[in-house]
């Protein structure tokens, strides 16, 4: 795992943190001091042994290196336990970190390998494979502001089909490149409305379609990140109307189709784009909109409880991209 602020973490932020191999090397056979007689020329025994870097091991010896079950302490304060072959990390075992972040689960040849769970020092939690100590293959995150990703990981990116989980229910599944949305995908709400739509490089692109539980659907394309304008509303009876979010709603009212038939669907669609723009950490935008969708509902809907969620969330970075 690597430290920082890179193009490639654009999606964990400053998640990943410094996470050194550790592993240990058969280099301090010499200048060392054990406190039992484990030598190279002893095949099995248990003991302590100190190294010329101040790290200190306690625990089964084959031949003058960790071989079975011990303990290895850090100068630093970074500790493993676990198992040991010819001197190195492998098999079971669990490594803390000064930090505060720790890792339980497999190792091989000194790496995190295998699968595994990384709770980092700031809470969050991964949970699925490694390889060479980074996330690649099957994983899924927790993020402490309740926010998840479940799927595939590349060099500790999301990459390839996953699914993003917003503490409020709502799912973007979809195809991850690099950490960011890239392609076709669906957007499930908790209401059970749905939205598809293509995202490139992180950012929608292209036609959405809203698809509502009552049968009316929505289309339009995005322009500048939003849906804003340009929408065309078809009701379940085949009628449509076309414009902005506001006139489309007027006219609907207007030729009398019951508000509390639309507001939800046009709330939505709001909801929607709010969660766009702050995807994108436009949260000034962000907040703008999602109190638009939220003045078209009455406290007793469904959707007015989802947007108070994400409402209580506001300064929480969502990490999807």
């Amino acid at each position: 795992m690597i430290h920082g602020n890179n193009s490639r973490q654009q999606f964990l932020l400053l998640l990943i943190l410094l996470l050194p191999t550790l592993a240990f090397s058969a280099h301090y056979s010499t200048q060392n001091t054990f406190q039992s007689d484990c030598g190279k020329n002893v095949a099995n025994c248990e003991g302590e042994r100190h190294f010329p870097d101040g790290s200190v091991y306690q625990g089964e010896f084959m031949y003058g290196k960790p071989h079975g079950k011990g303990i290895m302490t850090w100068k630093d304060g970074s500790v493993y336990k676990g198992q040991f072959v010819k001197g190195l990390r492998h098999g079971e075992g669990e490594q803390t970190f000064t930090d505060g972040s720790a890792y339980l689960g497999e190792f091989n040849k000194g790496f995190m390998h295998g699968q595994g769970l990384f709770t980092f020092a700031c809470g969050h939690e991964y949970h699925g494979m490694f390889i060479k100590d980074k996330m690649n293959g099957k994983g899924a995150i927790h993020f402490m502001d309740g926010d998840s990703y479940n799927g595939d990981w590349v060099d500790e990116l999301p990459d390839g089909e996953g699914t993003y989980t917003l503490i409020d229910g709502t799912r973007y599944l979809t195809a991850f490149r690099s950490g960011k949305r890239h392609g076709e995908g669906t957007v499930v709400f908790p209401t059970e409305d749905l939205m598809t739509t293509y995202w490139k490089r992180g950012k929608p692109v292209k036609s959405a379609r809203f698809e509502f539980q009552n049968g009316d659907q929505v289309v339009g394309n995005w322009e500048s990140g939003s849906l804003l304008n340009n929408l065309t509303y078809t009701l379940q009876s085949g009628r449509t109307v076309t414009g902005n979010l506001s006139l489309i709603e007027t006219e609907l009212i207007k030729n009398n189709i019951k508000p509390e038939n639309l507001r939800q669907n046009i709330a939505l669609v709001y909801y929607a784009i709010a969660m766009e723009y702050k995807i994108i950490k436009n949260y000034k935008k962000a907040t703008e909109i999602i109190d638009m969708a939220q003045s078209k509902l009455f406290p007793e809907d469904a959707l007015y409880q989802i947007i108070e969620t994400q409402k209580q969330n506001n300064n929480i970075n969502i990490q999807i991209n």
